[in-house]
């Protein structure tokens, strides 16, 4: 699947099944390095997502991108279809810095044929457990992330496809962040993301945009809604989350100063703000 600007991202499936809830779909802070995608089939539930709530209605689906702080509120019966996709070879700034997509997207008439298909091919990635703390990791995060997909090409084929017509529903509403992004700006985030286990210098990036300093804060600022110094930070959290989760063998000073931090204090202050736990807790809760 190509982006804006020819960034290519293919989805693959992390997991997929049918989940029946009572009034015990209720967890809060939910942060994972992959995207979640829900079908509700019947019954309603609540998704904050960064502090805006959304209704859950029966007969729509919904996309939440990966790192994205959300919870989940339900008080009664819920059935729904769960995937988690993660994108591989995407840009190292992520295919949703890219793309403003819709939370939300009215299912058609092909959506349940595709769902079934989906968990008729891949029956065995289904969740064992629906707490997001002890799913988060596993052997499917860390195979798939690690270059294993399906040992049967027809199969792994056939669900990439499926998911991309799922995920087309989404695109369709979809807006190109980059198509109307300044390219100096585009350029300091295609560097960030390159870089984030170095030292990421403002100075240079403005160097690099022919700008002031205080100019390209601006801009930055303007074309991305956050400055450049909190968005360099923001990744190299999430490069964080992501390597606390595939590299147990590592500690969080070694993952800490790989990233480029001297100090593994502010480091953990830093990642307990974006993620509500600190690193210790975050990689101990969700450990297989």
């Amino acid at each position: 699947m190509f982006g804006p600007g020819g960034i290519h991202a293919t989805p693959v499936l992390l997991n997929v099944g049918e989940a029946h809830h009572d009034g015990d779909w209720n967890f809060r802070d939910v942060s994972s390095p992959f995207t979640r995608l829900h079908y509700i089939r019947r019954g309603c539930a609540r998704m904050d997502r960064g502090g805006e709530w959304l209704d859950l209605q029966p007969g729509r689906l919904y996309l939440t991108p990966p790192y994205l702080r959300h919870s989940y509120a339900n008080d009664g019966p819920l059935d729904l279809v769960y995937l988690h996709i993660y994108f591989s070879g995407s840009e190292p700034a992520g295919l949703f810095d890219w793309l403003d997509v819709p939370a939300e997207v009215a299912a058609d008439n092909g959506t349940e044929p595709i769902l079934r298909r989906l968990l008729e091919l891949n029956p065995d990635r289904t969740l064992p457990d629906f707490d997001p703390r002890r799913y988060d990791t596993g052997p499917g995060l860390a195979q798939t992330l690690a270059g294993g997909v399906s040992d049967n090409w027809a199969v792994a084929m056939e669900t990439e496809g499926l998911l991309c017509l799922l995920l087309a529903r989404f695109l369709e509403g979809a807006s190109a962040r980059i198509a109307r992004m300044d390219q100096r700006i585009a350029a300091a985030v295609h560097y960030i993301g390159a870089h984030l286990d170095g030292r990421i210098a403002l100075e240079d990036l403005a160097s690099s945009a022919a700008l002031s300093k205080d100019h390209f804060i601006r801009l930055f600022a303007r074309e991305l809604s956050i400055t450049p110094g909190q968005y360099i930070i923001r990744k190299k959290i999430e490069a964080a989350q992501l390597r606390l989760l595939l590299h147990p063998d590592m500690s969080v000073k070694q993952i800490a100063y790989g990233l480029g931090f001297d100090n593994l204090q502010y480091f953990s202050r830093l990642f307990s703000h974006l993620t509500g736990e600190n690193p210790g807790r975050y990689r101990a809760e969700r450990q297989p």
